[in-house]
């Protein structure tokens, strides 16, 4: 009987120095990938610690949930806990701190036969490539779906941002974190972008854009992220475009005077480089 007893508090020992170690305090730094504000206002972001392994996802409110945007270097401290994904770590009140910003990662192309079981693509930010999406619009429920060529689909969950917006229109790739949603393998989305973007992207060089601006980072002038992010409530960004593109200005941006391309390139090119600019406000969408 004595034996029996000893063994059940020695369980409860063990019980609780597990639980004790659960419960730890830990901090991580890594680069925020995915960002997903939910109805509650409860922020989940995915960051990568170590390119070799799946993001960690995070819980935050507040200025702590702000800080945790696509892109940001951030460094906080956790207690490991339940999330909306499974294991997750809730972020203590006041410990993100920001280093750089716009930061680079990677993404490993996958297709959607991956997501009848992806449990080995748990946590990675991944590239779904060449699916149209099933809806014209975004509704309020948080979840959209895109199909293959097939016919066969795959579950996105998107931010409150984007409810009541046209989806993208044409074949695209969707950028985001593998996650379970319940019994459903899904992706967390956190970019749309066109297949056609390498042919855009030789088609600005060949108007000289590239010269001072690229996708993600500030050159002579603003990424064509930053400008789409700014025009993005606007129903009139792709005429704005075209005609910044034509007469060229200064002061919108600084001070570095951009100049007017109507001579050098047709019309036809500048429309198609304007929709490629500003498929890059999907980043912001998903993450507001």
């Amino acid at each position: 009987m004595k034996t029996t007893k000893v063994k059940h508090l020695f369980n409860l020992v063990l019980l609780a120095s597990a639980f004790t170690v659960s419960a730890q305090e830990k901090s991580i730094s890594g680069i925020v990938t995915t960002r997903l504000v939910q109805a509650d206002g409860q922020t989940t972001a995915f960051v990568l610690v170590d390119p070799a392994k799946p993001t960690v996802a995070v819980m935050a409110t507040g200025d702590d949930a702000a800080a945790l945007f696509p892109r940001n270097q951030v460094k906080l401290t956790g207690t490991t806990g339940a999330g909306v994904f499974g294991s997750a770590l809730p972020v203590k009140t006041g410990s993100v701190a920001i280093g750089e910003t716009n930061q680079p990662f990677k993404s490993q192309p996958i297709t959607v036969a991956v997501f009848k079981d992806a449990t080995a693509q748990a946590g990675n930010y991944v590239q779904l490539t060449g699916v149209t999406f099933v809806a014209d619009k975004f509704d309020a429920s948080g979840s959209a779906q895109v199909k293959a060529e097939d016919g066969s689909t795959v579950g996105l969950i998107v931010g409150a941002g984007v409810a009541g917006r046209e989806t993208p229109k044409g074949v695209t790739d969707v950028f985001g974190v593998v996650v379970k949603s319940g019994s459903e393998w899904k992706l967390v989305a956190a970019r749309f972008l066109p297949v056609n973007r390498r042919e855009m992207q030789a088609l600005a060089a060949t108007a000289t854009c590239i010269s001072c601006h690229t996708p993600d980072t500030r050159l002579v002038g603003p990424s064509f992220r930053e400008v789409a992010a700014s025009y993005r409530n606007d129903p009139s960004a792709l005429e704005k475009l075209v005609t910044q593109m034509q007469n060229g200005g200064v002061g919108k941006w600084g001070q570095a005077p951009m100049p007017g391309l109507k001579a050098a390139v047709p019309l036809e090119n500048m429309n198609k480089l304007a929709a490629w600019v500003m498929s890059y406000q999907w980043d912001v969408l998903l993450a507001e």
